[in-house]
């Protein structure tokens, strides 16, 4: 069985807000599409030009949901064939670790929506019921068990939520709004892409829920 050892990169408020970027999907099911922003979510801040042109479209998952891909200078739009929970899944070229001579090979996982509760990417958030605020965090279907999640709400504020033995947690959300879930995962098996070695893989997971319901908040700006 594969060694597998789990984290969550915690970092206090000043730090996250001056320096931490994320990159998150914006489900809108009126009009059945998702737009992936990458920037400053707790200011619904945004990047834009050169910075976001490094972002890729990557895959999208269920399979063929997407039956297009719109990109302009801050956004990627996904036009959905049909009202869906989303992910898109987007590989980085094996790097050496910050400080370390280790190689890794980063996954990221974007997502959005609270319909499902089946897994549909191989690193996920899944709602325990439809629009449930208790949650699994799995791995190719199999619980991560005593980790961590972080939440970022609407407001900024931010929360970091224990998962128990089941891969199980429940997470507070008072706003109306959209919020932020974040987790990690070191997967310490070796592997090679497209010629390059690698040491171990890190997979990471960003997912948007929307709340409905609870205390009023506006972002400024």
């Amino acid at each position: 069985m594969k060694k597998l050892a789990y984290s969550i990169l915690l970092s206090s408020i000043a730090v996250v807000s001056a320096n931490a970027h994320e990159i998150w999907l914006d489900l809108d099911e009126k009009k059945n599409e998702a737009k992936l922003f990458f920037g400053h979510f707790d200011g619904k801040q945004t990047e834009s030009g050169e910075k976001f042109a490094r972002i890729k479209e990557g895959v999208s998952y269920p399979d063929g949901l997407v039956k297009d891909v719109k990109r302009d200078d801050n956004s990627i739009t996904y036009i959905l064939s049909k009202k869906s929970d989303i992910a898109v899944v987007r590989t980085s070229e094996p790097r050496k670790a910050r400080n370390s001579e280790i190689v890794e090979n980063k996954i990221s996982y974007t997502k959005a929506g609270r319909t499902s509760v089946e897994s549909i990417i191989d690193f996920d958030i899944i709602p325990l019921a439809k629009d449930s605020n208790s949650f699994r965090l799995v791995f190719k279907n199999e619980p991560i068990k005593k980790s961590k999640v972080k939440v970022i709400s609407p407001t900024g504020w931010e929360k970091t939520f224990e998962i128990n033995d089941k891969g199980e947690f429940t997470i507070h959300t008072p706003w109306i709004g959209k919020y932020l879930l974040q987790a990690s995962l070191e997967d310490e098996t070796k592997g090679e892409i497209d010629g390059k070695t690698f040491d171990k893989i890190i997979h990471s997971i960003a997912y948007t829920i929307e709340v409905n319901q609870g205390l009023p908040w506006e972002t400024k700006k």
